[in-house]
């Protein structure tokens, strides 16, 4: 590690250890019998295989021994969370969850890569820089794109919970790009892989037969409808009459085909099956630290005004850092605020997006005498 380096690590060290230290994490059900991961600060390795008592242990380790970048714990209930084996540690269940990314938008998945070594900024993803070396691969993803997201999060719990008959559920802003969403039911704990798959098929309406459920009538294939409608159905139906593409004939309705796959494909969710597939997911603590972002993985409420939302909300840090560029980039989207570096020229920037673009590996960080961690 260079000096450089070492000092950026130890000053971010302190930051983390300021905000940890308040013991802000919110505690998973059962915590004894889960898997704790952590990606540490100082070794830049995952630390797999850790279980904790108690919160205090774990707070102990954090703050005494490794600093984590990223801190998880197992979706999966094990007998032995600690063996180093997953066969050995006898899964008892899982939690459900489900991962949706904003970059999976049209529109949200630009990239930059940036080369350190050369200067070179490209509007794509390159595996190589012009001397060999790998680039920084600098995602551009505007706070719009996280709101897409939020509207197929409450969508997404409102299946979960009317049509699936799930209660026990949590929405969380990943701390980064997206978001997390976590059924907690008793019930769910033993599906398998398969299980998941099936209830993935459904939400997302792929990898089923859409026309048993849309069956379509009549040589000009037209799809019927009720004003009792349960499911999708009444999801489809709704959206079809308000965009006025049904016809009625006394208390019977009917939409083209057409216009009913058409409305099928916008309303599909896009999350991630391998995730909900996966019975030994790790998930990020929640109110723990994005290290990707320096955000924080906060748990959202379905009545939540997300356009009343925007970056600065969910960083912990309030105050500002001084940070020197190492690279020049004029007008660089950062948090959905555009920003000019100039290498070497020392600049100084609010917290949030300085330690942004430090955690990106754009900046180094000088000072951080002004930064404070906001309440709690």
């Amino acid at each position: 590690m260079s000096p450089q380096e070492s000092s950026n690590d130890r000053l971010l060290k302190r930051l983390l250890h300021r905000y940890y230290s308040l013991r802000p994490l919110a505690e998973p059900v059962y915590l004894p019998k889960r898997e704790i991961a952590i990606y540490s600060l100082e070794d830049k390795v995952y630390i797999r295989h850790l279980s904790f008592p108690s919160m205090t242990m774990l707070y102990k380790y954090i703050l005494e021994k490794k600093t984590p970048l990223h801190l998880y714990y197992s979706s999966a209930y094990y007998e032995d969370p600690s063996a180093d084996t997953m066969e050995s540690k006898n899964w008892l269940g899982s939690d459900l969850i489900f991962d949706i990314d904003a970059d999976h938008y049209p529109g949200c998945g630009s990239i930059l890569s940036i080369c350190i070594s050369t200067g070179e900024v490209v509007e794509d993803k390159i595996k190589k820089c012009s001397d060999d070396t790998k680039p920084i691969h600098y995602q551009l993803i505007s706070f719009d794109c996280i709101k897409r997201g939020w509207r197929d999060a409450r969508t997404l719990t409102s299946i979960l919970k009317d049509d699936l008959g799930y209660r026990d559920i949590e929405i969380l802003f990943s701390g980064n790009r997206g978001f997390h969403i976590h059924v907690f039911d008793d019930v769910a704990k033993k599906l398998d892989r398969d299980e998941r798959r099936q209830i993935v098929e459904y939400i997302t309406l792929k990898g089923i037969d859409v026309e048993k459920i849309f069956p379509p009538i009549g040589r000009r294939s037209y799809v019927y409808f009720t004003d009792h409608e349960v499911g999708w159905r009444k999801r489809v139906f709704e959206e079809l009459r308000a965009r006025g593409l049904i016809t009625q004939s006394m208390k019977i309705y009917r939409a083209r085909l057409d216009d009913v796959m058409a409305v099928i494909n916008e309303l599909s969710l896009n999350i991630d099956p391998v995730v909900t597939m996966d019975t030994s997911r790790l998930s990020r603590f929640t109110y723990s630290i994005n290290g990707k972002s320096g955000l924080i993985v906060t748990p959202m409420k379905m009545d939540a005004g997300i356009d009343e939302y925007n970056y600065l909300d969910f960083s912990p840090w309030e105050g500002s850092i001084s940070v020197k560029p190492l690279i020049t980039i004029s007008g660089l989207p950062v948090l959905d605020e555009k920003i000019d570096l100039k290498k070497g020229v020392n600049i100084e920037i609010d917290a949030t997006r300085g330690l942004y673009l430090a955690l990106k590996g754009l900046v180094v960080i000088n000072r951080i005498e002004g930064v404070e961690v906001k309440n709690v």
